[in-house]
């Protein structure tokens, strides 16, 4: 390449060649900037010295090339991208004073030069200045008022709208943008209509730019909840380009918010056609496959997202979750290896001890999740920090996972739980969610003057929740509701023996709209309305809530549980084993108070060899846990002696 002489035809590719390789094969700056500079001494023409500029900026040094643009821009002072490109340059060195001077000179001895003026309102925009670039971008417009209306100028009309659009936007003025954004779908029709004649990769392209302000306009309805006029946005954005990924994934979404599954799954599919890498789509094909019940197809989606991706924790998060749901818990563990593996540092990522915190949590193992979410709660501005502290306030409060609306005369110490969870509070920055805690906080350390303060707290949250009003309700005629509110003040109504009010809040729980992101509050909300019902004899409207739940979680062992109390209740005692027996699988024989409740029954139900074996399990966890050595486990004995 060297030998290749100025005079040849094919010493501007040899240059290129060469410089090409300097730059990505041996990653030498200099050799690389020093082709073109000798390319510039062999012709010193107006492209030569644009090429030298470009390569300065490929290497990070801005000031050259606004030095050789300069040069070449004398040679050619009409080149409109030339000045473009040094505005762009002045940006880049961020002397923004010096390129906001250079733009408005630019402009002023060109006025014609509509993209220079764009360039300049872009500035203003990325300088806060909201006002110039307003005035900029009206002035741009109504320059080219004053023009011929030819395709470039209706095009230029456009960009201005849009660029106006984002300026309102930023300026929080959202009426004034979705003006100027139904003003560039205006301009956008007409450049269409224009060009019908054109190539097919300039209509494709102008079909994307009117795709993309139709998609603006769905997000500002959607942002405003006004979802039938997103989703009218959202599908002409994609009869203009039928592959605009963005639209696809914003329809599948309110699909999904509205409970249309046959829709958002038509979308799911349609975007893994056009992007098969889409993690989105495919983790909401998973949870669109699970609510339908097809566990199997579900687990299948997150695979093949695993498989080519371990490490991605996001999706791994929603895998354990939607494993507990269909009651295969057993199955993290390999996933968990497999994210190991995937890179050196993985065993420390706070993401991989996020999520191994949340299998823990819900194998009944509070110890190894607090030092799990403990590991990945650093660093503290991290990723996973603020999940990793949730988690562990959730933990300190309800270690056990137990029913925490229970007698409160019992005698358990929970004051330095309580007043750590407090402590790890302070590091929440999510307002609803820290709000929401301390609440939970009042709730956990059993004080009546406490209970009221949580009542009114709940009661201000709900208050000032305005994206659940109360009058809301979904298509389907269910009523919108703060889910996590009503069960709290119910938890604390119960707590406070006031059964009948906290009734009346559960029963509005049990008729809303469930949905998944408050699917733990669900359960919890139907668990405390089946105890309610059950300590008041009503074992159908009891077993119906029960049944929902495990529909919703078949991980959930506290409805095995009560399922195995109604039948003990009408001595039905082999089925009440049966119920005891999943709840004690569920929580890894790990719950003694499940454990006796499952070798009585055995013990009732004449399995005198399976009492003997749960008792001595929960013996050599709990040595002196009360009763079950006399009550069940010496009857057992004396039973199988001839």
């Amino acid at each position: 390449l060297r030998s290749v002489p100025p005079s040849s035809q094919y010493f501007l590719k040899a240059k290129a060649q060469m410089a090409h390789i300097y730059l990505h094969q041996r990653n030498n700056k200099r050799a690389f900037a020093k082709c073109y500079e000798e390319l510039v001494e062999a012709y010193p023409s107006v492209s030569s010295y644009m090429f030298l500029g470009e390569a300065y900026m490929n290497i990070q040094e801005p000031e050259k090339a606004i030095a050789a643009f300069e040069k070449a821009l004398a040679m050619d002072p009409n080149d409109a991208d030339l000045a473009s490109k040094i505005g762009q340059a002045l940006v880049t060195t961020h002397d923004y004073n010096k390129a906001v001077v250079y733009y408005r000179n630019a402009v002023a001895s060109d006025p014609n030069k509509t993209f220079l003026r764009h360039d300049l309102a872009h500035l203003y925009w990325r300088l806060g200045s909201y006002d110039k670039a307003e005035q900029t971008l009206k002035e741009a417009f109504n320059q080219r008022k004053q023009q011929v209306e030819d395709v470039a100028g209706t095009m230029d009309k456009v960009k201005s709208m849009l660029l106006l659009a984002k300026v309102h936007k930023s300026a929080s003025d959202m009426k004034s943008a979705v003006d100027d954004l139904i003003q560039a779908r205006v301009f956008q029709n007409t450049v269409l209509n224009k060009i019908r004649g054109e190539q097919a990769d300039i209509i494709y392209q102008q079909r994307n730019v009117a795709a993309g302000i139709c998609f603006e306009l769905g997000e500002y309805h959607n942002e405003q909840r006004a979802h039938e006029k997103a989703m009218t946005f959202y599908n002409e954005a994609l009869k203009q380009d039928e592959t605009h990924d963005k639209s696809m994934l914003a329809l599948a979404k309110l699909y999904l918010q509205k409970g249309e599954l046959e829709g958002c799954e038509h979308q799911c599919n349609a975007l893994l056609r056009v992007d098969p890498t889409n993690e989105e789509a495919t983790m909401m094909l998973a949870d669109i496959m699970f609510r339908k019940n097809k566990y199997e197809d579900a687990i299948y989606h997150f695979q093949q997202l695993l498989e080519k991706k371990p490490n991605n924790y996001e999706a791994l998060t929603q895998f354990v979750q939607l494993l507990r749901r269909a009651g295969r818990l057993y199955d993290c563990p390999k996933f968990f290896k497999l994210a190991e593996k995937s890179h050196k540092r993985a065993r420390i990522d706070p993401g991989l001890h996020y999520v191994k915190g949340l299998y823990h949590r819900y194998c009944n193992n509070p110890r190894e999740a607090l030092r799990e979410f403990i590991l990945g709660r650093n660093p503290k501005d991290g990723q996973w920090s603020e999940q990793c502290i949730i988690s562990m306030i959730e933990v300190y409060l309800n270690p056990d996972n137990d029913n925490i609306w229970g007698d409160m005369d019992e005698k358990v110490d929970v004051t330095e739980n309580v007043k750590t969870a407090e402590k790890l509070l302070k590091e929440v920055t999510d307002r609803n969610k820290k709000a929401l805690l301390e609440a939970y906080c009042l709730i956990a350390s059993k004080k009546k003057e406490n209970m009221e303060k949580a009542l009114t707290k709940f009661y201000e949250i709900m208050t000032n929740d305005r994206s659940a009003p109360a009058a809301a309700t979904f298509p389907n005629g269910a009523e919108k509701v703060n889910v996590p509110c009503l069960v709290g003040m119910a938890t604390a109504l119960q707590m406070m023996k006031q059964t009948p009010k906290a009734r009346n809040h559960l029963k509005r729980v049990a008729k809303a709209q469930y949905n998944q992101e408050e699917a733990d509050e669900f359960e919890r909300g139907w668990l405390l309305l089946a105890d309610i019902y059950i300590s008041g004899g009503k074992f159908d409207l009891a077993q119906d809530l029960l049944k929902k739940a495990l529909q919703a979680n078949k991980s959930c062992g506290r409805a095995w549980e009560f399922m195995g109390l109604i039948y003990e209740k009408e001595q039905s005692y082999r089925d009440a084993a049966d119920c005891y027996e999943n709840a004690w699988r569920l929580v890894n024989e790990s719950d003694p108070g499940i454990g006796y409740k499952l070798a009585f029954n055995y013990l009732k139900a004449k399995r005198y060899v399976n009492a003997i074996d749960v008792c001595q399990k929960v013996l050599t966890q709990h040595t002196n846990y009360p009763k079950i050595r006399k009550d069940i486990l010496d009857k057992a004995r004396s039973l199988l002696r001839p």
